[in-house]
């Protein structure tokens, strides 16, 4: 798909986006009373101990997904993000899970998955079916396995990259510092 000449990133996520908003706005409204609150409010190890909450909130349900490149696919993770290179998948799988093989090696990603109910759904559907009645992850595996061919035979494919989730890994090691150390000062 081409918008305006830029390829369009197709990202997909399971079901952690409400609860992870939900517990965004917990933890924006604690921390609002907190602030708010004179003498009742909380004690100073809440503040930095919300935050990380929040972060974890962040990390865990909001942050991962996968993303269809043009020429690779972005499994976000918790703490961390893979890039494999469409050419490279020898196979490709959503269960509970998102399962990616390139060269022997097997790739995880958390952010997508399906239920064993609409695992068996799309079974009993048949690949030949109207795409209206399959679901979402069977749609993405065939829109994946259509991109796993190789587009040309001459260049040589990326190599699978992982880059670290820097920002998350140290809110989270700052946060859970500052949440100790007022824990053992107040």
């Amino acid at each position: 798909m081409e918008n305006e000449g830029v390829a369009k990133v197709e990202r997909y996520r399971s079901g952690g986006t409400i609860s992870g908003v939900v517990g965004m706005a917990a933890v924006v409204l604690l921390l609002g009373w907190g602030l708010v609150s004179n003498n009742d409010g909380m004690a100073p190890w809440a503040f930095p101990a919300l935050v990380l909450g929040g972060v974890l909130v962040w990390a865990i349900l909001l942050r991962p997904s996968i993303a269809l490149h043009r020429d690779e696919l972005e499994l976000r993770n918790v703490l961390h993000t893979r890039f494999v290179p469409f050419a490279r998948i020898t196979a490709f799988r959503i269960d509970q899970m998102t399962v990616v093989e390139v060269d022997g090696k097997r790739y995880v990603g958390s952010g997508f998955g399906r239920s064993r109910l609409t695992i068996n759904r799309d079974a009993k559907v048949g690949p030949d079916a109207p795409s209206d009645r399959h679901s979402v992850g069977w749609l993405v595996e065939e829109k994946v396995r259509r991109r796993m061919r190789p587009h040309d035979a001459v260049a040589e494919p990326g190599q699978v990259r992982r880059e670290w989730a820097w920002a998350e890994i140290g809110a989270l090691a700052v946060l859970a510092l500052a949440t100790l150390v007022t824990l053992l000062v107040a």
